[in-house]
C-alpha cells in the first residue's frame, strides 16, 4: 500500500474557495476544480470534481450498482465519512458520468469561503461553457 500523505489549501487566501468534510473540516476540494452538477437516478446532488484530495476508495471490496454503472464509495481520510462515490465503469451513454469522475455528496461537505464557512452548495454552471461560477 503507497504512502498517504494529507494536503492542506492555504486558509490564509482570503480569495480561496475549497470544500470540506462536514464532520471533521479535512480539506477535500477546490472550488475551482468544481466541473458539474449532478443528480443520478438516486436522486442524491452532488458535484463532479476534476481533481480532490484527503479520500480514499477501496475499488476491490466496495463496489456497487448505481444503475448500469459500477461505482465506489468515497471516504473522507481523516474521520472515514462517505463523501460520495467513483465511476469505476460506465456501461451506458451518459453525457455525465465517465471512468473515474468522482461525485462528492454536497450535504456530507462544508464550503470555505475567505474567512466564512457554510453548508456547501453547488456553484451555479453555465450551461454555455460548462464552467462554474460563484
Amino acid at each position: 500500500m503507497g504512502k498517504s500523505f494529507h494536503v492542506e489549501f492555504n486558509v490564509s487566501d482570503p480569495s480561496l474557495r475549497f470544500y470540506m468534510c462536514r464532520i471533521c473540516q479535512n480539506h477535500v476540494a477546490l472550488s475551482e476544480d468544481f466541473s458539474l452538477n449532478y443528480t443520478p437516478a438516486t436522486g442524491v446532488t452532488g458535484g463532479v470534481f476534476d481533481k480532490v484530495v484527503n479520500v480514499h476508495v477501496n475499488e476491490a471490496e466496495q463496489q456497487r450498482q448505481l444503475g448500469l454503472h459500477t461505482v465506489a464509495d468515497v471516504y473522507c481520510n481523516k474521520c472515514e465519512n462517505l463523501l460520495g462515490w467513483k465511476f469505476i465503469e460506465v456501461f451506458e451513454e451518459d453525457p455525465v458520468a465517465t471512468k473515474d469522475m468522482v461525485m462528492l455528496q454536497m450535504g456530507k461537505l462544508q464550503e470555505r469561503n475567505g474567512n466564512q464557512i457554510q453548508q456547501a452548495v453547488e456553484p451555479i454552471t453555465n450551461t454555455a461553457t460548462g464552467s462554474a461560477s460563484s
